[in-house]
């Protein structure tokens, strides 16, 4: 019996990699834990800007229109709350599933986005 792998994986320099001992070889790497501070940036900044929403709406405590603004409000807590489920599975996801997310967490930005410039338009 052999010490060396069965399979044995190469980097794009050529050089053989050592094998993961306890992954399935055809499963692919996890390559995008690098990603995470960004992301991670892009939640703080949502939940900054969710959190002057949510002193806006402190103030705005006997407004008539409050139950409109809380609708908003709530729709803007959805749309971060997908931003942080993508952003927590992204870098922990390979292949096809990896892109799945990139595109919801695109979607939720553009939704957070979105209910934010109404936000501001209704309470202007």
């Amino acid at each position: 019996m052999s010490s060396s792998p069965a399979i044995a994986a190469t980097s794009r320099d050529g050089a053989v990699a050592p094998a993961r001992r306890f992954q399935n070889p055809s499963y692919p790497e996890r390559t995008h834990f690098p990603e995470r501070p960004a992301l991670e940036a892009k939640l703080k900044s949502c939940d900054e800007k969710l959190g002057a929403v949510r002193r806006k709406l402190a103030l705005l405590s006997n407004h008539a229109r409050r139950a409109e603004y809380e609708k908003v409000f709530h729709q803007l807590q959805g749309a971060r709350d997908q931003l942080a489920d993508s952003s927590y599975r992204m870098p922990r996801e390979a292949g096809g599933l990896y892109h799945e997310d990139r595109e919801r967490l695109e979607a939720a930005e553009r939704s957070f986005a979105w209910l934010l410039r109404r936000w501001e338009t209704i309470v202007s």
